[in-house]
């Protein structure tokens, strides 16, 4: 596969509720689940606003958990922060000697991670704008980063085929996770910040117990690449998208594939869910963001406002607002009519 600008992927993590939990379920993930067509209901969402310097496409956006702020990462090498609501450009930092690969928000909305193709991963201060560290290890790109629910620990994996977890407060490296074949491309803790999930090219899902570093299984999930997860916040349902078109719902507690759900036409990057867990949304290399409900595996809306790949999807704090950014080098930001 040649490596484009469509073939960064993210691939998928998987949440229990607790270690003991998993150890009791027999992961049958390949068990199968009939394919759901996309039926699609009544659209009732709206774009509310496009921004962005339109200049340089854009890899990565987060949308603050506490603040009406997006911030997004770019191949020009930096980081912007916006204002949601008004598309204004609050500031620009720039350290990263590569592309933005990744981005996340702290829980308590006060620090932003970023991970780039330089190698590294830094922790920046949301008010300011400025650096706080600089994370070196990896010897490869840092295509994700993710927070602890806690806000205490930043895990990053690299296409170097390790995760690493970093101490938030003095950017000191804890421990290195082995075990991926290929290059890691995305990362989730679960709700008790007990398990980390963690996607590789080598499309398999792998699972660490934190408590000891310890790997505890791994997953098979889709045909192709895993480019994206995210679970519900009752931990029971995990949602996965694929360069394989589609997303998958499991059932986390039972490790029963659920359901198959198929309506992109292309690779999906990346996906969101709701904080009520009723919605995840989507976005691919066909352009278009769709909304699917979890419970029924129902298409919603499809929405169109993008002339070109989808990269990146993020959730706003309420759940009714969805900043999507990509190839064509803005943001748009979304009201779910939900």
């Amino acid at each position: 596969m040649t490596l484009t600008p469509s073939s960064w992927k993210k691939f998928s993590a998987l949440v229990v509720a607790g270690i003991a939990t998993l150890g009791a379920i027999d992961l049958h993930f390949l068990a199968s689940a009939p394919p759901l067509l996309a039926q699609q209901g009544t659209p009732s969402s709206r774009l509310l606003t496009t921004f962005g310097d339109r200049a340089f496409p854009i890899f990565a956006v987060a949308y603050s958990p506490t603040a009406p702020v997006v911030v997004s990462g770019s191949n020009e090498d930096t980081i912007k922060f916006w204002n949601a609501d008004t598309g204004e450009l609050n500031y620009t930092a720039s350290v990263h000697l590569d592309d933005v690969r990744a981005l996340d928000i702290s829980p308590n909305g006060q620090i932003l991670a970023s991970g780039s193709d330089d190698n590294t991963a830094n922790l920046w201060n949301m008010e300011t704008g400025q650096l706080i560290y600089t994370l070196y290890g990896h010897t490869k790109g840092v295509r994700s980063v993710a927070f602890s629910p806690d806000g205490r620990t930043l895990a990053t994996g690299s296409w170097d085929n390790t995760v690493k977890l970093w101490n938030v407060e003095n950017g000191q490296i804890i421990r290195t996770l082995s075990a991926h074949e290929d290059g890691v491309n995305t990362l989730a803790f679960s709700p008790n910040g007990g398990t980390l999930a963690s996607g590789g090219l080598d499309n398999n899902v792998k699972l660490w117990n934190l408590n000891t570093g310890e790997l505890i299984t791994t997953i098979p999930a889709h045909d192709d690449w895993v480019s994206s997860v995210a679970f519900t916040p009752d931990a029971q349902n995990l949602v996965t998208g694929s360069y394989d078109n589609t997303l998958k719902i499991w059932d986390v507690n039972r490790g029963q594939l659920l359901q198959t759900l198929r309506g992109h036409s292309f690779p999906v990057y990346q996906i969101a869910i709701t904080p009520d867990g009723s919605t995840v949304a989507s976005v691919s290399d066909d352009r278009t963001v769709r909304l699917w409900d979890i419970p029924s595996g129902r298409l919603v809306e499809t929405l169109t406002g993008h002339e070109k790949s989808i990269f990146s999807v993020s959730m706003g704090p309420d759940g009714r607002r969805l900043a999507t950014a990509g190839n064509d080098n803005i943001i748009n930001i979304w009201e779910l009519g939900r």
